[in-house]
């Protein structure tokens, strides 16, 4: 006699745990350039045979990084610029996957920067076990395999004028081994950086790379973990460009 059956919860986790690989991790388009068509590889680094769905979603930032799904259109989301292709398709383990992003015309488009994220997610499930093969207890196990999701952000600028510029604000201890940091983003455009912290000498005790400050939010809250559990009071702070690793700014910080 069954007493229950037992579901094991589908779950959509980080892309660092999903059992695909993905590269490269974001697609950039400038509307003056002719390459209208990038390429985004899949490989299934799983052990089993797995569908996958590919969809474009469009999220807003908030200052302390969450990123919150969003069905309306604010006028800075690239997806109505987008076509992609294919939109599903199915992998054996270790087989290899292009997903072409298009970038359609940009004629009648505004000058900015538009970001949406391409979404690839598992799609199938796995099969139950045989009802004759019952737990020791009586109970049934069921078990439906959970599904993995990956996004990567797609820009797309437009314009001349569109500047990426990043500020340090408040800074302060989260604990003795953390430290908060306030990013000011006042360009035109998202940043994408990287922060190093230093002591006095100039010796690195921590580092936190690729933060990106999207539009949607003008300030973005970072922890950065340090290497030691000394609280120094006398702080540098560097700013690099996440993509060229030139320094943007380097700030005194006295806490």
């Amino acid at each position: 006699m069954i007493k229950k059956i037992l579901l094991i919860l589908l779950l959509l986790i980080k892309p660092a745990m999903a059992n695909i690989s993905v590269f490269p991790y974001s697609v950039e388009f400038d509307a003056l350039s002719n390459k209208r068509v990038k390429s985004v590889r899949i490989i299934n680094t799983s052990e089993h045979t797995q569908t996958y769905r590919v969809s474009v979603v469009n999220f807003l930032q908030d200052k302390n990084g969450k990123l919150t799904e969003v069905k309306d259109d604010n006028g800075t989301f690239a997806q109505k610029y987008l076509n992609w292709s294919p939109r599903q398709f199915t992998l054996k383990p270790n087989e290899i996957q292009t997903i072409n992003v298009a970038r359609r015309s940009m004629a009648t488009a505004p000058d900015g920067e538009f970001v949406s994220h391409l979404k690839i997610a598992e799609v199938s499930l796995g099969k139950p076990k045989s009802a004759k093969n019952t737990n020791a207890d009586g109970t049934l196990s069921m078990q439906i395999k959970a599904l993995f999701a990956v996004t990567i952000p797609v820009t797309v600028t437009k314009g001349e004028n569109l500047i990426a510029k990043t500020e340090i604000g408040n800074v302060n201890y989260a604990n003795n081994n953390l430290l908060q940091v306030e990013l000011k983003r006042l360009g035109n455009k998202s940043s994408r950086v990287n922060l190093a912290v230093m002591d006095a000498k100039g010796k690195e005790i921590g580092r936190l790379n690729n933060v990106k400050v999207y539009l949607s939010t003008p300030t973005l809250n970072i922890k950065v973990p340090l290497k030691t559990k000394e609280r120094i009071k006398n702080l540098v702070l560097r700013l690099e460009d996440a993509g060229t690793k030139e320094e943007i700014l380097k700030q005194s910080i006295n806490l």
